[in-house]
């Protein structure tokens, strides 16, 4: 087990667009043909930030057309963030803040043998290197 960050970036290192989008990403490929479903398929838990989260839920018409559901996890996620927010339905969706030490210890738990995956934002990769969960 390793807890991991992938993630796809333009050539000057962004991940969203100037206006918080990851739509760019969708026209690239077609997912089946890329590395990421062999890398999901270890994937046993992932944390995510806010705004990654709000993304995914607001654009959930966009996410389904790409992956086939609004929610693309079958994962449980943690989203750490300090507001209250809705869970999407029939998801495995627990809002964290807090010790990134105990919250990884919970996501370890739950990928059992697979891999932890931290998704996006770099504010949440270092707070997780930070206290030595790295990393592939």
């Amino acid at each position: 087990m390793k807890t991991q960050y992938y993630t796809a970036s333009s050539l000057d290192g962004f991940i969203a667009t100037e206006d918080d989008s990851l739509e760019w990403l969708f026209p690239l490929a077609d997912l089946n043909d890329s590395s990421y479903p062999s890398f999901i398929a270890e994937v046993g838990a992932l944390a995510m930030g806010a705004a990654t989260y709000e993304w995914i839920v607001r654009n959930a018409d966009k996410v389904a057309a790409e992956t086939g559901s609004p929610w693309p996890y079958t994962q449980p996620v943690w989203v750490f963030t300090s507001r209250v927010m809705p869970a999407v339905e029939g998801s495995d969706i627990r809002f964290v803040k807090g010790d990134v030490r105990e919250i990884h210890n919970e996501m370890r738990v739950a990928a059992g043998e697979k891999n932890i995956w931290i998704v996006g934002v770099e504010t949440w990769r270092d707070s997780f290197m930070m206290q030595g969960f790295w990393m592939s």
